[in-house]
């Protein structure tokens, strides 16, 4: 449980290192007035929900970030708000904002360095690497599945035959 929701006024939230460092590097193009987000924390906020949770449309990202414990909204760097003692999550409209106004060739090149800091050792069962365990999970899937029986009934009600002439039938 946060320490925000045990009633402290300013909890301590140990954030983690590697993509909140890496999405860091990339410069805020917003005004500095009125900001309430980090741009590192929105651009965290979009890749988790489009890597985890399969989100591909910033309406889905913006659902996703709103029903996020919070835990994660902590971890992801969201801002405490004293008032009501939970973390706020940021809008459609902020992350609408920041994907518009973002450069994605620095965006890119920012999550190119933190793909070179990991390391490349997680492998599927079978001894393939990380980027193919999708297609073998589903290659084991459908191997382990009990083939279906075929059906062996057909519907026959006159449908398939509908605009059918017969031979000598002059046409309407």
């Amino acid at each position: 449980m946060p320490q925000a929701a045990l009633g402290a006024s300013r909890p301590e939230v140990v954030v983690p290192s590697g993509l909140l460092d890496a999405l860091a590097q990339v410069p805020d193009p917003r005004s500095p007035r009125g900001v309430r987000f980090r741009l590192a924390t929105l651009l965290a906020v979009g890749v988790c929900a489009l890597t985890s949770a399969g989100h591909n449309s910033l309406t889905a990202i913006a659902e996703w970030v709103r029903r996020c414990d919070q835990d994660v909204l902590a971890r992801l760097g969201c801002p405490f708000d004293p008032f009501t003692g939970r973390f706020k999550a940021p809008g459609e409209g902020t992350l609408r904002d920041v994907c518009a106004r973002v450069d994605p060739a620095i965006l890119t090149a920012a999550g190119f360095t933190r793909l070179q800091a990991r390391p490349i050792s997680a492998t599927a069962p079978g001894g393939t690497v990380e980027r193919e365990q999708r297609r073998v999970h589903r290659t084991v899937q459908y191997e382990t599945d009990q083939p279906q029986p075929r059906r062996t009934a057909f519907a026959v009600d006159g449908k398939c035959l509908h605009g059918r002439r017969r031979p000598g039938a002059r046409a309407r």
